[in-house]
């Protein structure tokens, strides 16, 4: 009986040691969260100027797919950017990865070399460097969310993606988070900030039609432009 008491004591502290073990290992070795919500980028994104605070978290919503992509969460890349040669020759973190483009009018797959980051805040300097460097026209017009989408197919070496339809899918995105981003004056913000794009003549006609498409989508009159 008490050989049997003995072994059952030493079953119990067996059985706590590897529930301590694996609290351990769960508090302080698993792998860091990559989750992030449109709220939290888009108020990391505030604190950055030089960029459309708003527009940013639509272009990495499209291009992270609501930030659930094997490069957000593998290297809290939210926008797809490149690691070219000077990047990685500096010895900073890259990973390689096959991506879609579109080639006159083709979509082929091409593998390629994506900056790797710490944490949001790190993406999102790199981010505006990007974007103040390759797309000025985009830092000029950062007072208008339609001006910075159209910005990014005016870049210092080509439009961001290769698709013809980023800007299209721009817009879904800024209809799609606006409700939840901007405030109880969403509506009021997206006509006014599109009337500041016709004034500056910043949007191609298709873009127009596409902006007018959405916003009336969402029960916003163009006709008030």
């Amino acid at each position: 009986m008490a050989s049997a008491g003995r072994s059952a004591k030493r079953s119990v502290r067996a059985v706590l040691a590897c529930l301590c073990l694996a609290l351990f290992l769960a508090l302080f070795c698993a792998p860091p969260s990559f989750a992030v919500s449109a709220e939290e980028f888009y108020k990391n994104a505030l604190a950055v100027q030089g960029i459309n605070a708003f527009a940013a978290t639509c272009q990495s919503a499209h291009e992270t797919g609501f930030w659930t992509s094997y490069l957000w969460k593998n290297a809290l890349n939210g926008a797809g950017i490149k690691a070219d040669k000077n990047w990685r020759n500096s010895g900073r973190p890259s990973i390689k990865k096959s991506s879609r483009e579109e080639v006159k009018g083709q979509s082929v797959y091409r593998d390629s070399y994506f900056r790797v980051y710490k944490s949001l805040d790190e993406f999102l300097l790199d981010y505006r460097a990007k974007i103040a460097r390759d797309y000025p026209l985009a830092v000029k017009n950062s007072d208008t969310m339609w001006g910075y989408f159209s910005s990014l197919q005016k870049g210092r070496l080509g439009s961001w993606a290769t698709t013809q339809r980023y800007f299209e899918h721009m817009a879904d995105k800024a209809v799609r988070l606006a409700p939840r981003l901007l405030g109880v004056e969403w509506r009021a913000q997206m006509l006014n900030e599109y009337k500041q794009a016709l004034s500056k003549g910043l949007l191609s006609q298709n873009e127009i039609k596409i902006v007018e498409k959405k916003l009336a989508s969402v029960g916003i009159s163009v006709s008030q432009k």
